[in-house]
């Protein structure tokens, strides 16, 4: 299917917090300060309020904050003013930025977006643009790279209803690099590679690893749609499913407002009523419910709509899906249908009762919302703009990416009015130093790497995944090792002991084993059993550890003297040899070395 979207990719940089000096740490445990907001919508530079920030203050929700003392401060209570940037966090958003091939700017201006979900403590989030104009590719294929800035990574989310909204400040302030591309024209298979590609891009930097430290957004249109944007996909593999069902949901609504579209003239006169007393004696739980806490269960009719709540837009989502996630998002109360009835627990006589209150005919339909009953008008004022929107075009919003891989309605997209300056912090100005420093990673990528260092697919990978590679290529200049030594004693070995053992084991050991390797006073095959006694805390160091353990690898005048005796026992086969060498000295010789001498050996033995 093709396609026109475009990638929003928001990656958690593995340093400190952003405006203060708290580690970026997730903590669960109980709540050490609580602190309680609520937010109004404020005016942007334009000297307009945001849609989406009014659209959230008419929530009108407390917003509780849970402050854990090890990972947050008076900064991200928004009690206290923001602190010096991170310089470790510029320093890799530039390197990231040089490696994606951008214009860097040498100053930089943090800018306030207006943000009150209650996900930002001081009713805004701070970010700067640092680089425009880059490219990333992939295979054959150059994704043009349009915006990157550095942000504060927002509070995490625990939980929400109706009346309060739940956060934690652990994550506030983490810093974020924000990548966005220029519209892509591709299909949704091609679409899942670049997500994949990108997300081994940023591995090669100083990044955090897990769910939800790289979030990756997508902006989607069809030829005749609207821009959507898929917001939180966290695990890529089922991205081209999700990509698939949007698309689908916006063709078909298309359809839709092509052929019916003109019921929208209908939403002028409908009739509402309040359907507590009707309804009183049905055997739906759901209903009885909102009776019994005095809620008003409010019934609306419509002319003509038989069908519509129930039309079909992709699998797992209807018309009235759309009515309801909207209504969700605003009241924390959904919808039921009359293209859906009968069904929980309302019988086909409670579905005549309502059709009679409102008098409806065979081609109508109503839905059922259960709400406040001082909410009923602007319910319904909400009901009617949504149904209005989604008969007139595919709506522009955020949409939040669900489990069974489809959408729902989170949010109007924001736009101009919700930005203006931070007037915090001061202009930062990039030092000459730190630039030029940025240089070098300039092309860095992937392919790059393989290229110049003769790495293969799997031991990049691997270094990658262990967050090794830094120090990999490190050592491998320092030490002229090749990787797959590297990767062998400080990825596979390391791993290996704290499996076996459940014990930890700092790198410095295997660091300091390479070391020894490289001066050949040890082979690598002697990594693992040294580790495993160190991690015992039998010795002190990895000197003393090739001393009792007697590891010190054998010369070629030693290992001649072991071979001999093996091939004058009459063992002529190479591999019989080196098993029974084996045997007798352990991990104390190389391989190679070893072939050669037998070899040589051999050669003489059939001279003589």
């Amino acid at each position: 299917m093709k396609l026109k979207c475009g990638f929003e990719w928001h990656v958690q940089l593995d340093t400190n917090k952003l405006f203060c000096s708290c580690p970026s740490l997730l903590i669960d445990k109980d709540k050490d300060i609580e602190i309680k907001r609520r937010f109004k919508a404020s005016l942007g530079e334009s000297g307009k309020a945001d849609i989406t920030a009014s659209f959230e203050e008419g929530k009108a929700r407390d917003v509780i904050y849970e402050a854990p003392v090890e990972a947050s401060c008076l900064v991200e209570a928004d009690e206290e003013p923001p602190h010096e940037i991170n310089k470790e966090a510029l320093k890799i958003a530039l390197e990231m930025s040089n490696a994606l091939n951008c214009k860097i700017f040498d100053e930089i201006i943090f800018m306030r977006k207006v943000i009150i979900d209650g996900s930002n403590t001081s009713g805004f989030q701070r970010t700067a643009l640092i680089a425009i104009d880059g490219s990333f590719k992939v295979k054959d294929k150059n994704i043009g790279i349009a915006t990157i800035n550095l942000e504060e990574d927002s509070a995490r989310r625990l939980g929400s209803n109706l009346n309060v909204a739940k956060f934690k400040l652990d994550r506030l302030g983490i810093p974020l690099v924000e990548i966005a591309t220029e519209l892509i024209e591709t299909d949704e298979e091609e679409l899942k590679e670049i997500a994949e590609e990108f997300g081994r891009f940023t591995r090669l930097f100083k990044v955090k690893r897990g769910i939800g430290t790289i979030r990756q957004d997508v902006n989607l249109s069809i030829e005749g749609g609207s821009r959507v944007e898929l917001k939180g996909f966290q695990d890529i593999r089922h991205m081209d499913r999700v990509i698939v069902n949007e698309a689908e949901r916006q063709k078909s609504l298309l359809k839709l407002i092509n052929d019916r579209g003109y019921l929208s003239q209908n939403l002028n006169s409908i009739n509402n009523k309040g359907l507590n007393q009707i309804l009183s004696s049905t055997k739906s739980e759901l209903i009885i419910r909102g009776i019994k806490s005095d809620k008003l269960v409010l019934g609306i009719g419509f002319k003509n709509f038989k069908g519509i709540f129930g039309y079909k837009l992709c699998e797992g989502k209807r018309f009235g899906s759309e009515v309801s996630d909207y209504l969700k998002a605003l009241f924390g109360a959904g919808i039921i249908h009359s293209d859906e009835l009968p069904a929980y627990g309302i019988s086909l006589d409670d579905v005549r009762k309502v059709k009679e209150e409102l008098n409806l005919g065979e081609d109508d339909a109503f839905l059922i919302t259960i709400i406040k009953k001082e909410e009923k008008e602007r319910a319904i004022d909400s009901i009617l703009n949504r149904i209005r929107s989604l008969l007139a075009s595919v709506p522009t919003e955020v949409r939040a990416v669900n489990e069974d891989n489809t959408s729902s309605f989170l949010r109007p997209i924001g736009g101009k009015d919700r930005m203006y300056i931070e007037t915090d912090l001061p202009i930062v100005e990039v030092e000459k130093d730190l630039l030029k420093e940025a240089e070098k990673f300039k092309g860095f990528s992937t392919e790059s790497l393989k290229s110049k260092y003769g790495l293969n697919d799997d031991t990049l990978n691997l270094l990658i995944k262990a967050k090794k590679l830094d120090l990999a290529l490190k050592l491998n200049l320092e030490l002229k090792l090749d990787f797959n030594t590297i990767k062998k004693v400080l990825v596979e070995d390391l791993t290996y002991v704290r499996h076996k053992l459940s014990l930890d084991l700092d790198e410095n050991a295997a660091i300091d084993i390479l070391k020894q390797i490289a001066d050949g006073t040890i082979t690598k095959e002697a990594s693992a059993p040294i580790l495993e006694r160190m991690a015992l805390n039998e010795f002190k160091s990895v000197d003393e550890a090739i001393k009792k353990l007697n590891l010190r690898k054998l010369d070629k005048d030693e290992l001649k003297k072991e071979i001999l005796p093996i091939i004058k026992s009459g063992k002529l086969n190479e591999n019989d040899i080196i098993i029974s060498l084996k045997q007798k000295v352990g991990p104390r010789f190389d391989y190679n070395e070893a072939i050669s001498v037998i070899q040589t050996l051999n050669g003489k033995k059939g001279n003589n």
